[in-house]
């Protein structure tokens, strides 16, 4: 039987929560009974889109925090999000050599690059529309009241909301009520490994038998998750409007365990670094931010001072709701060994000119 039967039966609803509850206690670092349920549906929903195909024939890489968590076991920390990325030449429906030539032509121009960032979300939003409807048909099939996609109504079909009945909840409940997967574009760079991931309460013992998804993803290249990563410390850095801090501290969290485990060469993928910021300065542009300045070595992963409070308290609320398997390091901790990595990181670049 699959865990799914039961919570097609709302019968069994209170029984699904003290299995949840029992799995809490046993798993090995306490993660809470919450998140163990949210990630059943989040490996259930990378099985519908990656082995079911879902996704269709368009190259789609799973990374962000999840992919670290889940394919690597590179992060301590429960991630709840799934973030995809689309092959821009599969969303544009050119060859790789003509989507090349139009992603040239549109960085000529302020024009051109509005024209192309235009049709190119005018096609994520039709696919994503697509995809909602994929989605709730195949969602339908588990007659399960409650569960259900929808597009976020602002999000340019970025982002598609999973809803699903929660049978748990915590008293410092950190996490989202749905599973968020959030999609983007990109223009170099696919896949290069598959890797099979399974449900934190798949390796409890007692709960072999329950039924729980399993899947086979399509994960990003590391050297390029780990460059998105930096990038993404930098803009949070220097943009002009301030960040909102909800969930923000857990980007420095992320960039300090990958390199403190030496995940991807940050100083070997100076072509990585290039490609990463030739994308964001095009199709991310925010004001303040200049991701030119790295390609000087004036890479900046540590904001200003109050910006800094702002995100350091964020980190304190993720410890108290239950977000790490181990207790992490202060973030006053973090900061400093991400200073350190900053000034080699600059340091390498500039002598590397």
């Amino acid at each position: 039987m699959s865990i799914f039967d039961l919570y097609a039966d709302k019968s069994k609803h209170n029984e699904l929560a003290d299995i949840f509850a029992v799995a809490a206690q046993q798993h090995e670092h306490g993660l809470a009974a919450n998140f163990l349920e949210k990630d059943v549906w989040v490996t259930e929903i990378l099985r519908l889109l990656y082995d079911e195909g879902l996704l269709g024939e368009y190259s789609v890489a799973f990374k962000g925090g999840t992919a670290l968590s889940k394919c690597w076991g590179a992060i301590e920390r429960f991630s709840e999000d799934i973030d995809l990325s689309i092959h821009w030449a599969d969303l544009s429906v050119r060859s790789e050599e003509d989507e090349q030539v139009a992603w040239d032509k549109s960085t000529q121009s302020k024009s051109q690059n509005k024209k192309f960032k235009d049709e190119q979300q005018k096609r994520l939003i039709q696919w994503s529309d697509d995809l909602v409807v994929k989605l709730n048909r195949r969602l339908s099939q588990m007659n399960i009241d409650g569960l259900f996609a929808e597009l976020e109504p602002q999000s340019r079909g970025e982002k598609i909301d999973v809803h699903f009945p929660r049978v748990t909840k915590d008293q410092n409940d950190y996490q989202l009520d749905h599973v968020l997967l959030e999609f983007g574009g990109r223009n170099r760079g696919k896949p290069t490994e598959i890797i099979d991931i399974d449900c934190y309460i798949e390796n409890i013992q007692g709960f072999e038998s329950l039924g729980l998804p399993k899947a086979q993803v399509k994960a990003f290249q590391k050297d390029f998750i780990l460059w998105e990563k930096l990038t993404a410390l930098h803009q949070f850095s220097t943009q002009e409007k301030e960040p909102n801090p909800d969930r923000l501290a857990r980007h420095w969290y992320d960039v300090d365990c990958l390199l403190k485990m030496g995940f991807a060469d940050p100083l070997g993928s100076y072509d990585t670094m290039q490609a990463v910021i030739e994308m964001k300065k095009h199709r991310w542009a925010s004001t303040g931010v200049d991701y030119e300045l790295i390609l000087q070595g004036q890479l900046l992963l540590i904001p200003q001072v109050q910006r800094l409070e702002n995100i350091a308290k964020d980190h304190q609320k993720a410890v108290e709701g239950g977000m790490f398997f181990t207790v992490p390091d202060l973030f006053e901790t973090i900061v400093k060994r991400l200073n350190v990595a900053q000034q080699a990181i600059n340091q390498n670049i500039r002598s590397s000119k």
